[in-house]
């Protein structure tokens, strides 16, 4: 007996992506493409390990996006075999997923076990009632069976491997066990996998050496794994450890701007951008210009999308008391100013004037506590600004 099959898992269709409508179209045209694949391979038939879809309550475009490509299987008598992954599951007072539609409709065999005292029951699936934890292919020559997700009961069944196996991370184990991945980019953490995809399964038990490993000379089937080609998906970590002022860290942007822009002028897909900057602030973050990095990022990757995440620590302050003792009022003042200039040097900008600053500080609190009009303190501070900043 010879056949072939491919397998997915998590397409997530539906998923507005950053709520672009740009990325909801990327998982259809992603699914599609496998679709396409299958086709023209003359598969026997097609698995869906879960999650076909990103969430229960799907808009009308998704169904139809699922039904598109699926309805072009079942035009070309390839079965569809599928279970219901954790995005999929109905809600328990709608009691019927789109899944089952699906299944009703006869696009997919959706296979689901009868339970009995919270285990599942080995018969074959009844397209009846769409319940069964197996079906066979092929003349009977090939049985599938599947289970739909269990959440926390699967880390029981399967002794632990579901909290060591990450379900959108492509695996094999043994040479019988294989996860895809997800075919498309779901999260930013999921960029660490490149060969993420589907798999390809060919099936040979007459002439077995034509699928022979030498290195499991037993097995009779062949997996390959198939990248898909998915938008770009760039991920920078900025560190700003050192740097004294905003300018140093757009400077540092810019250098990653001018380095890894160039690889991505006149693609046909515009990627999507993250900026994670850590490290330990030497300035006050409310001095970054968020927009202004934004606008480098749009002027070198022409993104479809930008996200700056802000992922720095502020500076540690311990006091630097000397000989004042703040049990003695009297000193309270001058405590106050000395902790005011300590803050303020952690900025570099402020740092050659942090003694003339502290008075400031102090004094803008006074004039606060006495309740003068918000035109005097602002006017006060400006003043004060154009003495003791240099001008820019």
């Amino acid at each position: 007996m010879r056949a072939s099959f491919i397998h997915i898992a998590d397409t997530h269709l539906g998923y507005e992506q950053y709520g672009l409508r740009e990325r909801f179209n990327d998982f259809s045209r992603s699914f599609w493409k496998i679709i396409d694949d299958a086709i023209d391979r003359k598969i026997d038939f097609m698995i869906i390990a879960g999650d076909l879809f990103n969430k229960r309550a799907i808009a009308a475009q998704t169904l139809i996006h699922a039904i598109e490509g699926l309805k072009r299987l079942k035009e070309h008598n390839i079965p569809v075999i599928t279970i219901e992954g954790n995005h999929d599951r109905s809600y328990y007072r709608d009691g019927i997923s789109w899944l089952q539609f699906l299944c009703y409709q006869g696009y997919i065999i959706l296979l689901a076990p009868i339970m009995q005292e919270g285990a599942p029951l080995i018969t074959p699936w009844n397209s009846e009632n769409m319940l069964g934890s197996y079906v066979n292919l092929i003349g009977g020559k090939v049985r599938l069976y599947g289970l739909p997700w269990q959440g926390a009961a699967i880390t029981r069944s399967l002794e632990g491997m579901a909290q060591a196996l990450h379900v959108h991370k492509p695996y094999e184990l043994e040479g019988w066990i294989y996860n895809p991945g997800s075919p498309e980019t779901c999260s930013v953490e999921e960029i660490q996998w490149d060969d993420r995809g589907y798999y390809y399964v060919e099936i040979d038990t007459d002439q077995s050496e034509f699928l022979i490993d030498p290195m499991q000379k037993a097995c009779r089937h062949r997996a390959s794994r198939i990248r898909t080609q998915r938008r770009p998906f760039l991920r920078h970590e900025l560190r700003i450890d050192g740097l004294e002022d905003p300018q140093a860290l757009y400077a540092r942007l810019s250098e990653y701007c001018q380095r890894e822009g160039k690889k991505y002028t006149g693609t046909k897909e515009r990627p999507l951008v993250q900026i994670s900057i850590t490290g330990t602030l030497s300035f006050d973050p409310g001095a970054l210009n968020q927009s202004y990095m934004e606008e480098m990022l749009h002027e070198a990757f022409q993104p479809l999308h930008v996200r700056i995440d802000n992922n720095t620590n502020d500076r540690d302050y311990v006091p630097d008391d000397g000989d004042l003792d703040g049990r003695d009022r009297s000193v309270w003042h001058e405590l106050e100013r000395h902790v005011f200039e300590e803050l303020v040097g952690f900025d570099a900008r402020y740092l050659p004037a942090k003694e003339q600053w502290g008075a400031v500080l102090s004094e803008l609190k006074q004039q606060a506590l006495d309740e003068e009009k918000p035109e005097k303190i602002a006017q006060f501070l400006r003043e004060k600004r154009a003495a003791l900043l240099p001008p820019t």
